[in-house]
């Protein structure tokens, strides 16, 4: 057997050490995870983190409910966190926006409007401007269905038997108006259009509650969303006289528009999401992003459209660009009727 000596022995000890130093040093590190919330967020915040809550300016039941809470269950599986939404009804819409106003700007509450908030803005009658003084998160959903019906018991089959009425009888016809709102809005439109008078009486603000005035006869003319007016237009004890939108709408291809009928009467309801005044940028943009990915699900234009409405997404910018336009084309229409 060969022998090293003591020197040798040393010197292969001293080889050994160095290799496996030179083997530590030469390692490639192990690549270090990112935080899965940092990772998720590009925009350099964590948000969210709770419940989020979404304040809806009418009772429960209605369209601006129905979409509000459709969003928010596709909203939930995008932002990961639940989304609470609220009824808060009164003053044309104006509790719901001074409540959200008032909270606490840290991305937890919004609220969902639509059309109707805008012509109060235009007319003067809301004491804050909706475009400006909250900080607008973007649109998914406008609903061209506002639907013109009359009772079974009017007598009057279509638009042109309603209108002949009409012009023989100045001011006999009344009609469900909330003013300073979309309803008002349409009633401008028709009576010029139509070249007719009738009389505008406030039966209630909810499509709720004047569906209820109108079938309980209080007055004649009713306008409201087709899915609210639905299951009284198929048993035949509501009358459609037509929709109120520049071209029939793809999921009711039997109504026609007045528009096509001779009147250019149109409104759309467009519903929107806010937020407090001042809430970070980034927050505002994530929301946003959540939302066009909602607009593009398949499953959310479907569940949209059942209701006869349509997705319809809008940026922010896009959002606000389209609203202030829309507020001084209102502001302008109805000038001389306040």
């Amino acid at each position: 057997m060969k022998r090293f000596s003591k020197l040798s022995i040393v010197l292969l000890v001293m080889i050994f050490t160095l290799s496996s130093l030179v083997g530590c040093t030469s390692k490639t590190p192990e690549p270090t995870q990112a935080n899965p919330s940092e990772e998720a967020d590009q925009g350099g915040i964590i948000w969210p983190e709770k419940t989020i809550q979404v304040t809806v300016p009418y009772n429960a039941g209605g369209d601006t409910d129905l979409y509000a809470r459709t969003a928010a269950k596709y909203l939930e599986k995008e932002l990961g966190e639940t989304i609470v939404v609220v009824n808060t009804a009164g003053a044309s819409g104006m509790n719901a926006a001074h409540q959200v106003m008032d909270s606490k700007a840290d991305g937890y509450n919004l609220l969902f409007r639509h059309t109707a908030q805008l012509i109060t803005q235009a007319t003067g009658l809301a004491d804050l401007s909706y475009t400006d003084d909250m900080d607008i998160a973007g649109t998914a959903i406008e609903d061209n269905t506002y639907t013109l019906v009359v009772r079974k018991d009017s007598g009057f089959k279509n638009l042109k038997d309603l209108v002949e009425y009409a012009k023989a009888n100045p001011n006999k016809l009344t009609y469900s108006n909330v003013h300073g709102s979309v309803t008002h809005y349409a009633s401008i439109q028709m009576k010029e259009e139509m070249g007719i008078e009738f009389k505008d009486l406030d039966v209630g603000s909810s499509s709720a509650d004047r569906t209820a005035a109108f079938m309980g006869g209080q007055v004649d003319m009713l306008i409201a969303n087709y899915i609210t007016l639905k299951d009284y237009i198929e048993s035949g004890e509501f009358i459609v006289m037509g929709i109120l939108a520049e071209e029939r709408v793809p999921a009711l291809p039997e109504v026609p528009t007045l528009k096509e009928q001779g009147y250019h009467v149109v409104t759309e309801k467009v519903y929107t999401f806010a937020f407090p005044k001042g809430t970070d940028k980034a927050i505002v943009e994530k929301f946003n992003t959540a939302l066009k990915k909602v607009s593009e699900n398949p499953e959310f234009k479907k569940e949209v459209e059942s209701f006869y409405g349509a997705v319809k997404f809008r940026s922010i910018e896009e959002t606000y660009d389209f609203e202030t336009k829309l507020v001084e084309k209102m502001r302008n229409a109805m000038k001389d009727t306040l």
